[in-house]
């Protein structure tokens, strides 16, 4: 959810030369469109600022429910009334065999995994860092605490530990992936790239391995 400014019409621009539809988008005539600024330094440690705008005041009946015509979500990290959509959106799911990922945030992650059990049970897939599965679960050995996410209903659960790389449980097997030796020049926006590159690669081949490398 956006608004009617400058920004809006933006990210819209953006969104429409990536080839995104954006039919979806739902523009508020109240409330600014939010955004971040991100504060970088030379050591690559960053602050990031974020006004959330209309983006926390998404409503489900703002959704036009006909053009959810998918078999996957994508759920990010959404607080106030959004939040209550996102768990209308996982009942909408569940009685239309959608199938749920969802890249939490250590914000929802310190809510604890009551706050969010309606949709961690409906969640095939659950992407994290460790940071975050720390404060959902309480610190333990990455092992662990997959085990302990998992018991909370995803089928799929991946921790990732920068550059320590990422480990995904899936059918009881814990997957490990080595991250590549690279240059590091930026690290924001590293664990959505993970996550989305992940969940592409297992609809792609449905192949945890293969999602992993990708």
């Amino acid at each position: 959810k956006i608004g009617l400014g400058h920004n809006s019409q933006r990210v819209i621009n953006r969104l429409k030369k990536d080839k995104v539809d954006t039919s979806l988008i739902v523009r508020s005539k109240k409330e600014r469109t939010g955004f971040s600024i991100i504060l970088d330094s030379e050591k690559h440690d960053r602050t990031i600022l974020t006004f959330r705008g209309s983006n926390r005041n998404l409503k489900f009946n703002e959704i036009n429910s006909r053009k959810l015509k998918t078999k996957w979500f994508y759920f990010s990290s959404m607080i106030g009334t959004s939040f209550k959509t996102l768990e209308k959106l996982a009942n909408y799911a569940t009685k239309n065999n959608i199938k749920i990922a969802f890249n939490i945030s250590s914000y929802l992650a310190k809510k604890g995994s009551s706050f969010l059990r309606n949709i961690l049970k409906k969640t095939s897939i659950l992407v994290l860092n460790k940071e975050e599965a720390g404060l959902l679960v309480g610190k333990d050995s990455i092992k662990n605490m997959l085990k302990k996410i998992h018991k909370l209903g995803p089928e799929i659960v991946a921790i990732t530990d920068g550059n320590d790389g990422e480990y995904v449980l899936h059918n009881n097997y814990v997957y490990f992936g080595k991250p590549t030796n690279v240059k590091i020049i930026e690290t924001t926006g590293a664990g959505d790239a993970f996550a989305s590159s992940f969940l592409s690669g297992f609809i792609r081949k449905n192949d945890v391995e293969f999602a992993i490398k990708l």
